[in-house]
């Protein structure tokens, strides 16, 4: 095997709850994480000698999470893991949808299957931690999932979701560290959504919008995305095509949930 194509998926948060700060500064949460099959692509070669990461994400490769995960991954094997990564991008940055934590599992994933390391999938969270709290989720594969603890906690979820999601993502865009370091500001008086408002004003219209029509409805992670869930396509499309605010800036998409976090193509 030479290379290896992986899909991506993205996730939203169906509950977000944030339960204690730990002493080393990450939190402790209570999550329901849904994916959904809104993703990227990302196609790893083998390559003679170093790293490349072809992609279309705005930021330098050292602060990309696909090239944290192949570093991580290669001080863990204690060899280098010569390839090139072709990244296709649809699920957008910095939108409470986990594209740069899919990305880093993927791969993840990836190496350990094209260079036949057999790696279990304990030992490839435990590395994913390292990249970020949210990566263990797209590891293990489940499309509805409990997480808890500092995100390395994931057991598989029975619930009903919704057939399709309306996803509302402003322009705007948010940082989860910025949107954590806030909620420690106000002393976790305040939650995710009143203080992404602050940075994003435009979600309140969106939430009244959504929440108008649709009982499973809120917003993803520490956002801006907000979601919304309907049984029928029909509804999905109305609600989409209906919402008028000449003030909002951003883009509309209607997914459906998936079972997987990530597919291997070939």
């Amino acid at each position: 095997m030479h290379k290896i194509e992986i899909r991506a998926y993205a996730k939203i948060n169906l509950t977000l709850d944030i339960l204690d700060k730990l002493p080393n500064g990450y939190h402790k949460i209570n999550s329901i994480f849904q994916a959904i099959d809104l993703h990227d692509t990302l196609l790893i070669s083998k390559t003679e000698n170093g790293f490349y990461l072809k992609s279309p994400v705005d930021c330098s490769n050292e602060e990309n999470l696909i090239t944290k995960a192949w570093k991580k991954m290669n001080d863990f094997v204690k060899r280098k893991l010569s390839c090139a990564v072709n990244l296709s991008k649809n699920i957008p940055e910095s939108a409470g949808l986990g594209g740069g934590s899919s990305d880093a599992a993927a791969i993840l994933i990836g190496l350990n299957n094209l260079f036949k390391l057999n790696l279990g999938i304990d030992t490839i969270c435990k590395i994913g931690m390292q990249v970020g709290s949210d990566v263990p989720f797209f590891i293990h594969n489940i499309g509805t999932a409990l997480v808890e603890g500092i995100g390395e906690k994931v057991n598989i979820l029975e619930r009903k979701s919704a057939n399709f999601y309306v996803l509302a993502k402003p322009d705007q865009k948010i940082s989860t560290s910025e949107i954590y370091s806030l909620f420690d500001q106000y002393d976790r008086k305040k939650n995710f959504f009143e203080l992404a408002q602050n940075i994003c004003p435009s979600i309140k219209e969106i939430y009244s919008y959504l929440s108008s029509i649709s009982n499973d409805c809120g917003m993803s992670g520490t956002g801006p995305t907000m979601f919304a869930g309907f049984n029928f396509y029909a509804d999905a499309l109305k609600a989409k095509d209906n919402f008028i605010d000449e003030r909002f800036k951003g883009n509309f998409y209607i997914c459906k949930p998936s079972d997987k976090t990530y597919k291997i193509i070939h």
